[in-house]
């Protein structure tokens, strides 16, 4: 049985970076950026390289 590195950017993309992974993405955010604590609600995964999108993210990105 082979297994996916995880840590390259192909096997993280495709295993956190699709709608139907997104509650276990949000509990990886919240593991390793608050240490556990359910602060991230919910988020929005947008294309990096559909023109326009990064900009309008950057806009209504609230820290």
């Amino acid at each position: 049985m082979k297994f996916i590195n995880s840590k390259l950017d192909y096997a993280f993309k495709k295993i956190f970076g699709s709608s139907e992974s997104q509650d276990i993405l949000i509990s990886f955010l919240n593991a390793i950026i608050y240490e556990g604590k359910n602060k991230i609600k919910s988020l929005e995964i947008i294309d990096p390289y559909s023109p326009g999108q990064v900009e309008i993210f950057k806009d209504s990105f609230n820290y």
